[in-house]
């Protein structure tokens, strides 16, 4: 994302050149997709000096016409930075190029020019600006609903939040808006953001501050983007709403430490578009037998999308009743050949699973479970394609352990019984590899007392 800084003597001056660069940056997309995406900021000649940060300034025709010396003063407050001068027929002359040329302008350019002429010259000034550091953006996704992608985005935010990070959490559910209603942030669906999506308007760092919400009211750090008004997932069916929400996710990075998205309902385009620029993905799945055919699907066409530096985390959420062996879905569903993953489960906790409104939250009960999600692994090439990170209580883990090694050892008594069984020495296999998937599953708090019960 290039920051780009409009400066002309007028309000008008400068919406102008911002319709313009608008009709620059989104004329004919589909034929050019390689662009890069800027994000536009209105300022006065006075309020250049107090945003250094930008990478481009774009100096308006009025302040040319009216006071080109001034050049020399934008320059001298922003060193390093490039300086692209837009200029009327009424005023282009090559003495006035030359002249700006030794102000310090590096390129000029007519308002009559077209979209490539534009990017072209932005392509090529681009190469002298130096990489700024960008917040890290992090994609939470599912192949299917109810699997629990909502509960770990909240609980992704305030783990960030807990360590001293600036987040942004995006809900993108403009069906139910279950994110924003968890958070109890309002307004539950965002105008700002279907006027940037539908390009209404243009994507500034002024226009996404709009679309941006407080979680609480004591910490700024905590920040909530709502769904787009209108209830109709159409809205991210096309490739410009896409791109439209890549800009609009690049500026947020521009602004925060780290930036969360829920892509809850998003349509497979949007979320394989996202997948490809973020830095990280989160993929939420349940134990539920019923699911591993789509997670199996989903967890590939993650891997497929995301980038070969892009940390790819299986987050195996224990919410439903049906339950699978966790082995068995790690070995066969959720491995990815070729590509590094690790596998974090999260035990049923019900009092993790409490609204915002009761006074709990999930990182209050799951705060070890989520210093391992917050955590940035690299793996090597010899690494193992799936770390196994499961969280369960040491004491019933062990205890576990003694019954089922006490259930490997027991024999059928002589003289009683099914003959068949006294003779297969197996024949209580099936107890012991029930009481093994007990083990190997995580516990929760609410259930430990019950488990010993189910083994008895």
């Amino acid at each position: 994302m290039i920051e780009l800084g409009i400066i002309d003597l007028s309000a008008d001056g400068r919406r102008r050149i911002a319709a313009l660069i608008e009709k620059w940056a989104w004329v004919s997309p589909d034929s050019r997709v390689s662009v890069p995406r800027v994000s536009i900021a209105l300022l006065s000649p006075e309020e250049v000096r107090f945003n250094g940060s930008l990478d481009v300034c774009v100096i308006g025709p009025e302040l040319i016409g009216c006071d080109a010396a001034y050049v020399h003063t934008i320059r001298q407050q922003l060193s390093g930075k490039l300086i692209l001068c837009v200029l009327t027929q009424e005023i282009y002359s090559f003495g006035l190029v030359e002249q700006l040329g030794r102000l310090g302008v590096d390129d000029v350019l007519l308002d009559t020019s077209s979209s490539e002429e534009f990017f072209r010259r932005l392509v090529l000034l681009q190469r002298r600006l130096t990489p700024k550091q960008r917040g890290r953006l992090v994609v939470v996704g599912a192949a299917r609903g109810g699997v629990g992608c909502t509960f770990i985005s909240a609980t992704l935010a305030e783990g960030y939040l807990a360590t001293g990070k600036r987040t942004c959490v995006v809900d993108c559910d403009v069906i139910s808006q279950d994110l924003t209603r968890f958070l109890q942030v309002k307004p539950h669906v965002s105008e700002a953001v279907r006027m940037l999506l539908d390009h209404q308007r243009v994507v500034t760092s002024e226009t996404v501050a709009e679309c941006c919400a407080p979680v609480w009211s004591d910490e700024p750090s905590l920040v909530c983007v709502p769904p787009a008004a209108g209830q109709d997932e159409s809205i991210f069916a096309t490739p410009r709403a896409a791109r439209a929400l890549i800009a609009l996710l690049e500026v947020l990075q521009s602004q925060y430490d780290v930036v969360v998205v829920d892509t809850a309902s998003l349509p497979a385009l949007t979320a394989s578009s996202l997948y490809q620029v973020c830095d990280e993905v989160i993929f939420v799945v349940n134990r539920d037998p019923a699911g591993a055919f789509a997670h199996r699907q989903g967890v590939l066409l993650v891997s497929g999308c995301a980038r070969p530096d892009a940390t790819i985390t299986v987050v195996v959420n224990d919410n439903s009743v049906a339950a699978a062996p966790l082995a068995p879905l790690r070995r066969d569903a959720l491995a990815v050949p070729g590509r590094a993953t690790r596998l974090i489960a999260i035990p049923r906790t019900p009092k993790a699973s409490r609204w915002a409104c009761s006074g709990a939250t999930p990182y209050q009960f799951l705060g070890r479970i989520v210093e391992q999600l917050l955590e940035s692994h690299s793996y090597g090439e010899g690494s193992a394609q799936v770390q196994g990170v499961v969280q369960q209580s040491r004491w019933w883990s062990a205890a576990l352990a003694r019954i089922v090694a006490s259930l490997s050892k027991i024999r059928p008594r002589k003289g009683g019984g099914n003959s068949a069984e006294s003779e297969n020495p197996t024949a209580h296999e099936p107890l012991r590899f029930a009481a093994l998937g007990f083990t190997e599953c995580s516990l929760g708090e609410g259930e430990l007392v019950s488990k010993p019960v189910i083994l008895a």
